[in-house]
């Protein structure tokens, strides 16, 4: 295939939308090569500007939609052409799903895995659906301070608009709204990634309950007019805690290893899924509650219905699976690499009851896993991070072979890896999707393994 040689970086094209990509963008064939449209439909024709120049594909933001297609609907949110929060506005919610549940069965077919892939499981609410918010400081060029979203494939926010963000509660808009009032008020300025100055990095809120978690992540040793800032959100008339962390490092790691309470206590009891819990401002939770609830609902029918001897809750953060299963086993492992979590889960295991048979363990999971014995009456429950497992994690599971084995993922590629591995040894036995990000092309699944 001979490509044009002659194209750059800027040139307009117009080009006819043939597909959906794995990121919900439009998928045209431009000289030769693959060219992905973010914000464009199948059946559309584009005028559009090359970003980005590879081998075997290029990149190209739109212009103008020349022909629309019929599946086109207006989005709901005034920022959302410029803002990378959502990338799915502009597309019927069915056609999300579709292409959701397709993203997951190119990842498993790419990687060689043979296995069906349930429908998506819809998400109830599209708007206000999470339970956190994490959102970085910025200043426009007048200096002032606002709060939004980085712009697609940069680190440019965009703002939030005025009413805030639809991904998040009224309650949330408005706390981030009133940190943003005290930053304008007292001068407190924004953290710049290019000169390393400026002090308000993000602001992180958690719904636990009725309980709001703000956590204020700044580059500095303590939170300037804390007071005020304590005082602003108060007047908002919410159960809330506050607290600062430090993360005075050049890095896009969004938090630092030490968290000053100033308002409540550092850790915000709560309940999820039925279960009594503590949450710290670093530690792990998922961020859709129905979606939540549905995944944990499906894992806890399982654990009933198998009754295994041992359950390893692996990547297990404070410990919500492992009291989940308490019940219906013998002995429960719950993994953790972040110590608050595991604190806070020694406390989870303590308040429900479970501190006899939950071993809190904070530890890298690829070192902690292969030490355990885990014995072959396993329910194995696997929840990492985007990375997915580590190969020595994958290595104990083919070498000890627990009788059963749950995966929850939030990164289908890292999935179908890692199932390719574990095919070694196990048969999948279901594989569904979940939109715990609705509006977003990001998608958490459930794959439920049995030893062979």
């Amino acid at each position: 295939m001979r490509y044009n040689i002659d194209m750059k970086l800027g040139d307009i094209i117009q080009a006819e939308i043939l597909s959906q990509g794995m990121e919900g963008e439009g998928v045209a064939r431009v000289e030769g090569r693959v060219c992905f449209v973010p914000l464009t439909l199948a059946g559309e024709n584009v005028r559009a500007r090359i970003t980005q120049i590879k081998k075997d594909f290029l990149r190209a933001s739109v212009i103008k939609v020349l022909t629309p297609s019929k599946q086109r609907i207006t989005p709901d949110c005034p920022a959302f052409f410029r803002c990378g929060g959502c990338g799915l506005r502009h597309m019927p919610y069915d056609d999300e799903l579709r292409i959701k549940r397709e993203k997951v069965e190119n990842c498993l077919k790419k990687a060689g895995v043979t296995a069906a892939v349930e429908p998506t499981f819809a998400s109830l609410r599209l708007n206000a659906s999470r339970n956190k918010a994490q959102v970085p400081f910025a200043s426009d060029n007048a200096g002032t301070v606002f709060a939004g979203y980085f712009k697609r494939d940069s680190h440019n926010a965009v703002p939030l608009p005025p009413e805030g963000c639809l991904q998040h509660d009224d309650v949330t808009n408005s706390i981030i709204r009133a940190a943003v009032n005290v930053c304008n008020a007292k001068n407190i300025p924004a953290y710049n990634e290019q000169t390393g100055r400026g002090i308000m990095r993000h602001i992180l809120v958690r719904r636990i309950g009725s309980v709001y978690s703000v956590c204020l992540v700044i580059n500095a040793d303590e939170l300037p007019h804390a007071d005020d800032f304590i005082s602003s959100i108060a007047a908002l008339g919410i159960q809330f805690s506050l607290s600062a962390n430090i993360n005075k490092r050049s890095t896009n790691v969004i938090t630092g290893d030490k968290t000053i309470p100033l308002y409540g206590l550092l850790s915000v009891k709560g309940e999820i899924c039925g279960v009594k819990t503590e949450i710290s401002p670093l530690s792990f939770m998922q961020v859709n509650d129905e979606i939540c609830s549905a995944i944990y609902g499906e894992v806890r029918a399982l654990a009933e219905r198998l009754r295994p001897d041992t359950v390893l809750d692996a990547y297990g953060g404070v410990g919500i699976i492992s009291n989940l299963l308490a019940p219906y086993c013998k002995r429960a492992y719950c993994v953790e690499i972040v110590p608050q979590a595991v604190e806070n889960g020694k406390k989870t295991a303590l308040m429900n009851g479970n501190s006899d048979k939950i071993s809190n363990i904070c530890g890298d999971a690829a070192q902690i896993v292969p030490s355990l014995d885990l014995g072959e009456n396993c329910l194995a429950v696997l929840d990492p991070p985007r990375k997915g497992c580590e190969k020595a994690v994958l290595e104990t599971l083919l070498k000890t072979l627990p009788r059963n084995l749950v995966y929850i993922s939030c990164n289908p590629a890292t999935l179908a890896r890692d199932l390719q591995i574990l095919s070694q040894g196990y048969e999948i036995k279901l594989i569904r999707p979940y939109d715990m990000f609705p509006r977003t092309f990001h998608v958490e699944t459930l794959a439920v393994l049995e030893r062979k």
